[in-house]
């Protein structure tokens, strides 16, 4: 699903404060042509930069041909940042 729906647009949402655990909870979501799919929950320790980019970096290790071009975020420093380090010049 990554890689057939998810090389144009890649949706990366994020929970803030709303789940009864403190951990950050990430959703990496696709539009397909049946609605938006969820094609990874990344459970995060915490909502630095460089936890982010650890996470997303593991997505690509399990998939390699996913290259998106453009990854929809909140407006987030840590997330923009992790995603312009794992997907440089995109």
């Amino acid at each position: 699903m990554l890689v057939r729906y998810g090389c144009d647009v890649t949706l990366m949402d994020s929970t803030y404060n709303t789940t009864l655990y403190g951990l950050p909870l990430l959703v990496l979501s696709v539009p397909t042509n049946a609605g938006y799919f969820v094609v990874a929950t990344l459970l995060l320790i915490d909502e630095t930069t460089s936890s982010i980019q650890k996470a997303i970096q593991l997505v690509c290790d399990w998939c390699p041909e996913w290259k998106p071009k453009y990854i929809m975020s909140d407006y987030a420093t840590s997330q923009i940042s992790a995603v312009e380090a794992v997907f440089p010049g995109n």
